[in-house]
């Protein structure tokens, strides 16, 4: 078996795991997204950016067949683990580029402008992140492996709610469901408090599991990661 071969295997073998992972914590009910906060950006620091989007996909389609929601909504998934494989191989302006593109579109659309702004806070916080993650590298150059996963699972979570919002008001969703601004700016409110505790589960679970995980593959050189 050649070793364009092997990867190849690998990667279908990994993604199928993952996925199966993706598929039964997004049968665990959470806050709001579930738990998949818990894999969605290790899917991506690991599989890579395509192989995690894959995944997510994957695992966020037969997880949405077994226990039905708007899966408009769980599209989050894919982009937020594409998100954090984009980030931990450096990808830092298409990175910006997707938080800028959906930010934009939400304050362009009547309603963004019209909800409370505040309450988009933690995404802002990511938002500042990106910008200046090149230089958060460079500062802590000696913990780069934590930086970088730390990096990867904060702009990959918040960038998955980012493109939940992004589906309910530049694509309009609201009016899909029947969504009044009333309703809209409760769920603004509450998803300000909700969302960062979400986020700050996810960064834990994360780098509790996260960091022992990438130390034992870089020492078994056993998976070269990110894959794709």
């Amino acid at each position: 078996m050649s070793t364009r071969q092997y990867r190849a295997s690998l990667l279908v073998s990994l993604i199928a795991i993952f996925a199966s992972l993706h598929t039964i914590l997004g049968l665990v009910p959470g806050i709001w997204r579930r738990w998949i906060i818990a894999i969605e950006p290790l899917e991506g620091i690991i599989l890579g950016p395509i192989g995690g989007f894959l995944s997510a996909l994957v695992g966020s389609l037969i997880s949405n067949f077994i226990r039905p929601t708007l899966y408009f909504f769980r599209l989050g998934e894919p982009i937020g683990a594409l998100t954090a494989g984009l980030t931990y191989k450096g990808k830092y302006y298409i990175v910006l580029a997707i938080y800028t593109v959906m930010l934009v579109a939400y304050f362009i659309h009547p309603l963004g402008r019209e909800l409370p702004a505040w309450c988009l806070w933690d995404i802002y916080i990511a938002y500042a992140f990106s910008t200046v993650s090149p230089l958060i590298l460079k500062f802590f150059e000696k913990k780069e492996r934590e930086v970088k996963l730390f990096l990867a699972t904060l702009l990959g979570l918040e960038v998955d709610v980012l493109t939940r919002i992004f589906f309910l008001i530049p694509i309009e969703l609201y009016k899909v469901l029947g969504v009044s601004k009333e309703a809209l700016v409760s769920w603004w409110i509450v998803g300000a408090f909700e969302t960062p505790v979400e986020t700050a589960i996810g960064l834990f679970v994360t780098l509790v599991v996260g960091i022992p995980l990438l130390a034992t593959l870089d020492k078994s050189k056993l998976v070269k990661y990110p894959i794709t």
